[in-house]
């Protein structure tokens, strides 16, 4: 299945005025910082809000799918890796200087060794394994002691019998669950709360009390951050 390639198409909304709009403001201000498109949002928050005075990261996006998560680049971050199981969009990735591994994570394992990575990131790709107990496992495994994981899942009782429709879904979580899934595996909660991933980038707008607001307002989906307890 081609799924990488499909997947827009077939599963992401339509963007509408008020979004085109907010994402033209922050495409500017990522220029004015040096970087692309309104892409780097995310991994510039987890880089500032987790990272802040550290270099040299190695960043891991597990279901990377067209590597927008990774799209800030700075000295600061030494690799950028992208692993899917799809390698539709691995030629561009590795011309934007991000590193594509090929693995199923359905398989139960991630092809790093133990305590590589300093930040490992999942967003809606948990919901989508039949295995979030080994993929729990493995992420403790490869991260770094002090090391973050960032999760986002869709929160089945804010989505309901909407989080099926998309068939590849097998993994329904609560809030409570993902964070007794991480706790249980070895991760300390650094932070859970309501995820709306759109107010998530346009807060990046905002100064940061006004960012904290708005990604948790309307939030269908969970946001789990947890750290490998270590010196």
């Amino acid at each position: 299945m081609d799924y990488a390639k499909h997947y827009e198409r077939c599963c992401l909304e339509s963007t509408n005025a008020l979004q085109r709009w907010f994402m033209t403001l922050l495409t500017r201000k990522a220029q004015s910082l040096g970087q692309k498109s309104h892409k780097i949002w995310s991994l510039k928050y987890v880089i500032d809000e987790y990272f802040a005075g550290q270099d040299q990261l190695r960043v891991l996006d597990c279901g990377a799918w067209n590597g927008w998560f990774l799209s800030y680049n700075v000295p600061q971050i030494a690799q950028r890796i992208a692993l899917d199981f799809d390698s539709h969009f691995a030629p561009e990735l590795r011309a934007e200087g991000v590193d594509f591994v090929l693995a199923d994570m359905e398989k139960g394992w991630l092809p790093f060794q133990d305590n590589a990575l300093d930040l490992v990131a999942m967003t809606s790709t948990l919901e989508h394994l039949s295995c979030p107990e080994k993929m729990a496992t493995e992420i403790h495994r490869i991260l770094k002691p002090r090391g973050i994981a960032f999760i986002t899942v869709p929160d089945i009782m804010k989505y309901k019998f909407r989080f099926w429709n998309d068939i590849t879904h097998k993994r329904p979580f609560t809030r409570g669950a993902l964070q007794f899934l991480f706790e249980t595996h070895g991760m300390e909660t650094v932070e859970i709360s309501p995820y709306n991933h759109n107010l998530f980038i346009a807060g990046n707008l905002f100064p940061r009390g006004i960012h904290r607001f708005l990604m948790k307002f309307r939030g269908d989906a969970v946001l789990y951050v947890g750290r490998k307890p270590g010196p």
